[in-house]
Parts: structure tokens; sequence; C-alpha cells
């Protein structure tokens, strides 16, 4: 069985190196859809794009609405394009085997009912590349956005993406009602892309005085992330109530986390405020896009 495959990549104030990102899948798919939130335009990588890609659909939105309104877009593009299945990549996400993931696909009996695919995201994924990858995978509950395969037919049963989560736990929520539904998410170890979460700083324990690589979030992160996160807990809780234990959750989001930022991490009092500003707007219903 052939499958029509389009892949949306969403920009954000990119720089000129994304270009290799992009380029280690988007000869591989039917269409290229590249959403652009900007606030700061790099024309020269769009025309680069354009050169490169016969392929291309550039939509431009802008400014920045968010990456579950980008994604929608994408979405919408790739089904009125009568796609089939979606790549959805964040523009700092290399593949390095992209041809072997379409492979994986086509080694599926029944896709009724799989959601999407997952692929392996990793900091160093080129350390880790199979001599020869299997098409072994595994059901997940959750997943990150950058690297997945969406099954188009099933987009508009599970549901759009959040719009008013604008950014962060978008793509938790949409793997959550895909399971609502009974759907499947299925990981790929195999399939492997590099991938950037947050920034990589060399951090000093403020106990012990270790030096260690600590992945950070700024401040408007961390207000998303833990305004976000309540949203799933409240709306999910009582579905999936081991995966969304009041105490569990708010030891990671308080206890776990200012930890963290207090032990470790810069900008502390600024992050900490963060974090509490989540919490009140998640009690009063607050949600969009806020600018700290």
């Amino acid at each position: 069985m052939n499958f029509k495959i389009a892949a949306t990549v969403i920009l954000y104030n990119p720089e000129d190196e994304i270009f290799d990102n992009i380029d280690s899948y988007a000869k591989e798919v039917d269409k290229l859809i590249v959403v652009d939130n900007s606030t700061q335009y790099n024309n020269d990588l769009i025309k680069r794009l354009e050169d490169a890609f016969t392929n291309l659909e550039y939509i431009n939105n802008e400014g920045n609405l968010g990456i579950a309104t980008a994604l929608n877009i994408g979405c919408d593009a790739a089904i009125k394009n009568s796609s089939d299945w979606i790549l959805t990549m964040d523009q700092d996400s290399k593949f390095l085997n992209f041809k072997h993931y379409k492979d994986c696909l086509l080694s599926l009996d029944d896709i009724s009912k799989v959601a999407l695919l997952a692929a392996n995201t990793m900091w160093h994924a080129k350390d880790h590349l199979p001599t020869n990858p299997t098409f072994n995978y595994e059901e997940k509950f959750l997943v990150i956005t950058s690297g997945n395969l969406l099954n188009l037919s099933l987009f508009n049963n599970i549901g759009r993406f959040e719009d008013k989560l604008f950014i962060d736990m978008v793509d938790h929520d949409y793997c959550i009602r895909a399971q609502e539904k009974e759907y499947k998410i299925l990981y790929f170890e195999d399939v492997l892309v590099e991938h950037s979460l947050g920034s990589l700083f060399k951090r000093r324990n403020l106990i012990t005085g270790k030096i260690r690589n600590k992945i950070e979030h700024n401040p408007q992160r961390v207000y998303y992330i833990t305004r976000n996160f309540l949203y799933t807990w409240k709306k999910y809780s009582g579905i999936f109530p081991k995966e969304f234990n009041l105490l569990k959750t708010l030891n990671i989001l308080f206890i776990h986390e200012i930890t963290k930022i207090i032990l470790y991490e810069d900008q502390k009092l600024k992050k900490i405020y963060a974090k509490f500003l989540g919490l009140y707007h998640f009690l009063i219903g607050k949600y969009g896009q806020y600018n700290l």
C-alpha cells in the first residue's frame, strides 16, 4: 500500500542552519508545508527552501500564533492536498533515517486504529544509529510532537490541536485524546531524530558543588509548562487517574522543579514567579498567549 505523506515544520525566528534539518526529510515526502510563526523573518532561508524543494507550500502567519494553531494549519493544508499522513517537525529536529520510517509505516498490517507513529528523539542520535534497523515498535501513552507521523484519516475524529494551550503540552493533549478513543501510538526505537529540548547548560549544584549538564527552560516556557500541565491534569485525571495523580503532579511541577531551579538554574526568582503565575492563571481559567 502506498501512502501520500506530507510534512509540516513550524518556524519561529529560524537561523540559516535549520535548512539542513528540513533537508533530512523534505525530499522524501510528497508535500512540504512550512508554517512560519516568526516575528523576525529569515527571507534568505525561505528563498533557499523555495529553490531547493519543488514540493514546498509556505504559509506565513504574520506573527506567532502558537504551536497548536500552526500545527492545525499544517494539517488542514495536508488534508486539502489529499495527504494520508503528515510528519510534524520542530525546526530544531533532524532525521537520521527517514526512509526507514516510511518503511516502518508500510510494514504495518492494520493502521485503522493507529493515531500516530513516533520516532526516537534524542540529543546525540547519530551515536545510536543502528546498523540493521528493525521494524520493532512499542505502544506509548505520551510522545512529543517532533518526529511524529499523524494519521490524517483520524485527525478530525480525535480533534484538532488545542489552540488555547498555545505552546507546551499540546502534543500530550492530542495523545491523550487519541487514547480516549482507543487509538494507538506506536513508537519505533530504530527511527532516530536529533532533537533539542530547551537549552543545555553546565550548572554547579549549590550544595554539592558538582557541575553537571542540565536542560533549562526560560521563564516564559516555565509559565506555559506549569499552566498547561495543570490543564491536562484537571481535564484527564478522572479518565487516567494513574497517569495524572494529583500528588505526583504537584511534586513534579512544584517540589521537584523548584528545587532544580534553586540548586542549578539562572533567573531563579523569575522562573519561580512564572511557575506560580502559571498556577494562578490555571485557577482562574486564563489561557492562550501570555507574555511575561
